[in-house]
Parts: structure tokens; C-alpha cells; sequence
């Protein structure tokens, strides 16, 4: 085949090799309910996506597709400053539109389609190297569209925005957080299929390894009262039960789901970031004095009421 150059409407040519045998692996910025047609991709796949905040409230990334995707068993991931279309099949590379969309389809686009090997492992290497990524799993759904019903345009990478975008990690403003002593939790084979019933979420494998990850929090007395109750978007700060070391924020990304075979433990899903590691209890006691904080009791499960002392451990990490 060589190269070829299609344009000014590529995407019949697109969809046409992607129909041909498999893993694919594509990288494109923006997709609506179209890109169901446009990029016929099956359980295996990979598809890594901008489905950050801007991109969704903005209408640019579809939350119905990616949830599309994600029960065909598509692995998909999501970063904040892809503005690009990159797709590698077995046989070929593609480079093309930054959207799978109607708009793409009826605009005049290019489309470069090559069976140049060292096209093709270039293109792989791309990918690959596209480190700063996050599961696209169900809480990430859920959020998602939460922030498409707002609706309103935003600047976009690549698109108006001019510097670089980071994750939404934490929720803006953070209002409610919480310190908590824990152990290890590892659910039982029983225990995680009740969990992952309730809250599903994919396990990808293979492609760039997510920046962000999902972990389970088992609390067997939780708190009954609302004030103290953890809920979706409460920020957590995880201390060791030798209080020795505090775990970095995790986001609650679910309900609680109780557990079975006991009275009243409860589980949470948990996000966190894969690059932050835990401090020692001591350094941050001393960081946070130093910040005008000197008695944050770190030692003791609590809710954080004070503004300023949120701000300043999550300072502590550079948040």
C-alpha cells in the first residue's frame, strides 16, 4: 500500500482500516456520539481520549461514547493535553483528525494512512509514552456527567487554552476532608464480587500505565451522623494505625457498599494518584507548624473544619 493522503473527507478511509484485524490502539482528543461509527473498536482495544473537565463541559467529549467504549471492553484512558488523532492497527498508522465527531466528518480534513514499519513503531511509541493518564472507569462516568449537564464552553488544549492542563483530581473548591486511621484492606474473592457489583470498573492492561488508580477503603464502623459521614467528592487523608505515616489525598469516588457477612463494615472506592508517596507523620507535623498549624491531630479520625489547614496539607504535595 506505501502512503497515502486522504482528504478532504479522510474518514471513510479511517473506519475502513480499522474494521481489519486486531488490537487497536487509538489516541484522539475529542469524540461525540459519533465516534461509535467513525472508530469501530472492540473488547481489547485501547483508546486513550481528552475527557478532562474543559473538554466535557465544553461538549467536545462525549460521556455517553466513553461509557460506549467502556462496556464493549475498551480499555480507555483519558489525558488532559492530548490534541492530537493517532491510530496504529497491525497493518497501519494513521495520522488524522483530533476529533471523531460530525463535525469532523463534515469538515475538510486530512488523513495520512502509512504501512511503513517505522511509521508504525513510531506511532506506537507515541502512545506509549503518553504517561500522565487516568482510568476512564465508572466514577469517572459518573463525574463526567455530572459536568456535561453544565454545558458551558471553556478553553480546550489546543483550542484557545494557553497553557497546560492538569487533572481534576480534587474537587473545586476542596470543602470537606477527612483524616482517617487505617489498615491494609484486601477484599476476599466473595467481598470483591459484591464490591465490583455495586461499583464497577475496568482493570486495563496494556498501553500507558494510569496516573491516576482506584483502591478500596474499608471502614467496620463507620460514622452514622451526616456531618462525619464520608461521601462521593470527600477528600481523604489515610494515616497508618502506628501513625507513623500519612497516606497522599484520595478522592471518595462512590458510595459506601457494605460488606457482606458482617453487621456494619462498609466499603469505599477510593482515587489516587499513582505518583504521590506517603510523608512521615513527624515531617508533616513539622511542615505543617511551619505553615502556622501546629496542632493539625493527625493521630486522631476527624473532619478538617479550618479552610487554611486544608490548604496547607494539601500544600504538602504541592496541590
Amino acid at each position: 500500500m506505501g502512503t497515502t493522503l486522504h482528504a478532504p473527507h479522510p474518514w471513510p478511509h479511517i473506519t475502513a482500516a480499522l474494521r481489519g484485524p486486531g488490537p487497536r490502539r487509538v489516541a484522539i482528543a475529542y469524540l461525540d456520539a459519533t465516534a461509535l461509527e467513525l472508530l469501530p473498536l472492540r473488547a481489547g482495544d485501547l483508546l486513550i481520549v481528552n475527557a478532562a473537565r474543559a473538554a466535557v463541559r465544553a461538549h467536545a467529549t462525549s460521556p455517553t461514547a466513553l461509557r460506549h467504549f467502556v462496556d464493549a471492553g475498551v480499555h480507555v484512558l483519558s489525558t488532559p493535553n492530548l490534541h492530537t488523532g493517532l491510530i496504529v492497527t497491525p497493518r497501519y498508522a494513521i495520522v488524522g483528525p483530533s476529533s471523531a465527531s460530525h463535525s469532523s466528518s463534515i469538515a475538510d480534513e486530512t488523513a495520512i494512512v502509512t504501512d511503513d514499519p517505522a511509521a508504525i513503531a513510531a506511532a506506537h511509541t507515541f502512545i506509549d509514552t503518553l504517561d500522565d493518564t487516568t482510568d476512564v472507569d465508572q466514577a469517572f462516568l459518573d463525574n463526567a456527567t455530572a459536568i456535561w449537564s453544565i454545558g458551558r464552553a471553556v478553553p480546550l488544549a489546543g483550542i484557545g487554552s494557553r497553557t497546560r492542563s492538569d487533572h481534576d483530581f480534587l474537587p473545586t473548591p476542596v470543602r470537606r476532608m477527612f483524616v482517617r486511621r487505617i489498615t491494609e484492606y484486601t477484599p476476599t474473592a466473595d467481598e470483591q464480587q459484591v464490591l465490583e457489583t455495586a461499583h464497577p470498573y475496568p482493570r486495563g492492561t496494556g498501553g500507558p500505565s494510569a496516573k491516576y488508580q482506584t483502591q478500596w477503603l474499608r471502614l467496620d464502623t463507620p460514622d452514622t451522623g451526616r456531618r462525619n459521614r464520608l461521601e462521593r467528592g470527600d477528600v481523604l487523608l489515610q494515616v497508618t494505625a502506628d501513625t507513623a505515616w500519612m497516606h497522599p489525598p484520595a478522592v471518595v469516588a462512590s458510595d459506601p457498599i457494605s460488606i457482606p457477612h458482617t453487621r456494619h463494615a462498609v466499603a469505599y472506592l477510593l482515587r489516587t494518584r499513582t505518583d504521590f508517596q506517603p510523608l512521615p507523620i513527624p515531617d508533616a507535623i513539622r511542615a505543617l507548624a511551619d505553615a502556622g498549624h501546629p496542632n493539625p491531630r493527625l493521630h486522631l479520625d476527624h473532619r478538617i473544619i479550618s479552610p487554611t489547614l486544608r490548604a496547607a496539607l494539601l500544600q504538602l504535595w504541592n496541590l
